[in-house]
């Protein structure tokens, strides 16, 4: 199976992505692009992309469209899809979920891999309104013992209050990426002024801060925004 371009909203510094395993993410947030794709089966390991070629100096984005550590998904899937990484050391791969218990659990980092964690609002009310997944604090929580790179990801960014930059800081990411809902949702957002005082806020601490084009909606994206 050849390992498929990333196309589209989702991050330029991403290369390809790769989904073995597939299927209908239970965390079942309504903002979700994948929604748009219709009726999606079952969650499944796809034996035929674990033979995929994964290549060298690629940055892949793995599972991209269901979330591999949900509960749901078996150990034994997880293990198959990293021993495949570990077969190709010369990539960089993003691990890419909104539970990183069983990420920090299941994944010994190396220097190929790459945590990210996408968080949405602090707001719990806001959060169960459109998703099943995890509250934002108990996933920065997990986030912080991850020992390798990592990444935070606000997106769709809700409005939250001033002690989630705190939280963010915490973590200790490389980089934080922003970026708007894409589908027209009507989700509660932030205002151009906190989203701007996050942004500087998190820059002045060290922080990279990369501004999705989405976010164009909201505040005009910078030039020049740095990327991973």
């Amino acid at each position: 199976m050849p390992l498929k371009k990333s196309t589209g909203n989702m991050y330029r510094f991403v290369s390809h992505t790769w989904n073995p395993v597939r299927g209908k993410c239970p965390y079942a947030c309504s903002y979700c692009y994948v929604g748009r794709w219709g009726e999606q089966p079952s969650l499944h390991l796809d034996a035929k992309e674990l033979k995929t070629d994964l290549g060298k100096d690629n940055f892949i984005f793995i599972c991209s469209g269901c979330d591999l550590f949900h509960p749901d998904v078996p150990e034994d899937w997880i293990a198959c899809v990293r021993n495949q990484t570990l077969r190709y050391p010369n990539n960089q791969y993003l691990w890419h979920t909104k539970n990183p218990q069983r990420l920090v659990e299941l994944i010994e980092p190396g220097p190929a891999d790459v945590a990210c964690v996408t968080i949405e609002t602090d707001n719990e009310f806001h959060l169960r309104t459109f998703s099943k997944a995890p509250q934002a604090l108990e996933r920065l929580d997990y986030l912080k013992k991850w020992e390798g790179r990592k990444m935070i990801t606000i997106e769709p960014i809700m409005s939250f209050s001033p002690s989630i930059v705190d939280m963010i800081i915490s973590c200790r990411p490389d980089q934080v990426n922003i970026g708007a809902d894409s589908g027209g949702n009507g989700l509660p957002e932030p205002t151009l002024w906190e989203i701007n005082k996050l942004t500087f806020t998190l820059e002045k601490s060290g922080i990279t801060v990369h501004e999705k084009k989405n976010l164009n909606r909201l505040i005009p994206v910078k030039e020049g925004t740095a990327s991973w």
